[in-house]
């Protein structure tokens, strides 16, 4: 096989236009990649939401490589530039076609990307990768030493490329009807715990304008209080421009935003959250991202209490919806055992790989 590699301008930012052939084949690649992996295109987005993602180039600049086998794509990487802050570092995945090799495709796109890297300036890349589930497969372990990666030829093209397994994430979804009355429960049982003290707020769609500053200050926790293993992450910079900006994003790509937060009522202090996305062009998929509790606030069983509202949100607002999806650090023990609580169940791995010294 005798691959080309192209990068992908960016579409104009505000998604009006049709995605580019381009970006639309990369939008088919990833569908086909995590269909083969997980028998089912859930986590694909689609080639308008990926258009609106690359136009915006504010927070983090982006690049799309593209690897060729002839005028067929067959691998792709998404390449994600810090600009606000962690400004030694990359972000990016590889895509491989089921059909084609990953010890061949990767080591394509990785010169694609390599050259992003050298123009950029970064020396350290971090890489996720999914892996099916397969409990008669060798297994890799991260130097966490919490969880397990199957080896595959995927994991196996990443080690010879010089990165470094980090940590390992557990993919989970949740079946929605069954979990409605076990997340009424929560709450109940939730609210007993955590007392007056504690408020209850939540919104569908961009973060109002009142919680704009608060919510910065959580997601910029989020990005120092979730378990990283070695991952070299920096503290992110929010502020209530990125927070509004990330909402506009969101909104473009299609997607409604579900948020609940919990509110410290002595101090007026946003302590808590979580969201929920929702792709309206795939209505019976949620996505579960961030959720965090800030230290200090921990015990109180604030976590239960906004996923098992933000549940019943998502159940009021997107009744179509069947699965949730949701992804932690296998060492993140006690929100895995809030989600198992839940309903969640183990669906596959995701491998958090690092190279430094670029």
């Amino acid at each position: 096989m005798s691959l080309s590699v192209v990068s992908v301008p960016p579409p104009d930012p505000g998604g009006a236009a049709p995605p580019p052939a381009q970006v639309a084949a990369y939008a088919d690649l990833v569908s086909r990649a995590l269909t083969a992996i997980l028998g089912d295109d859930d986590l694909a987005d689609s080639a308008s939401s990926i258009a609106v993602a690359y136009g915006s180039q504010t927070v983090r600049r982006k690049s799309l490589i593209l690897a060729l086998d002839g005028d067929d794509v067959v691998g792709g990487s998404y390449v994600r530039i810090p600009l606000k802050d962690n400004t030694h570092l990359a972000e990016c995945d590889f895509e491989v076609d089921p059909g084609s090799d990953p010890g061949v495709v990767i080591p394509a796109l990785w010169s694609g990307v390599h050259e992003v890297l050298r123009r950029e300036g970064r020396t350290t890349i971090q890489v996720w990768s999914s892996h099916r589930a397969d409990p008669t497969a060798e297994h890799l372990t991260p130097r966490t030493g919490v969880g397990r990666l199957p080896r595959d030829r995927a994991a196996d093209t990443l080690r010879e490329l010089g990165l470094v397994l980090e940590q390992v994430e557990r993919h989970s979804v949740l079946e929605v009807a069954p979990a409605v009355p076990v997340a009424e429960a929560g709450v109940a049982g939730a609210r007993e715990v955590a007392g007056p003290a504690y408020r209850a707020l939540s919104w569908v769609g961009p973060t109002p304008p009142e919680h704009l500053e608060g919510m910065a200050a959580l997601m910029a926790r989020m990005s120092t209080d979730a378990p990283s293993g070695e991952l070299e992450i920096d503290p992110e910079d929010w502020d209530a421009d990125r927070v509004a900006e990330r909402d506009r994003v969101t909104v473009e790509m299609g997607r409604l935003s579900l948020t609940v937060a919990a509110e410290h009522v002595a101090s007026g202090e946003l302590v808590a959250y979580t969201v929920l996305d929702q792709p309206r062009d795939k209505p019976r998929v949620a996505y579960q991202e961030d959720t965090l509790v800030r230290i200090g606030h921990r015990g109180h069983r604030l976590g239960m209490l906004v996923k098992a509202l933000n549940l019943q949100q998502l159940r009021a607002h997107a009744p179509d919806v069947e699965r949730v999806h949701t992804w932690n650090a296998g060492e993140n023990s006690h929100m895995l055992a809030i989600n198992e609580a839940l309903g969640f169940r183990e669906r596959s791995a995701a491998g958090g790989w690092q190279l430094t010294g670029l």
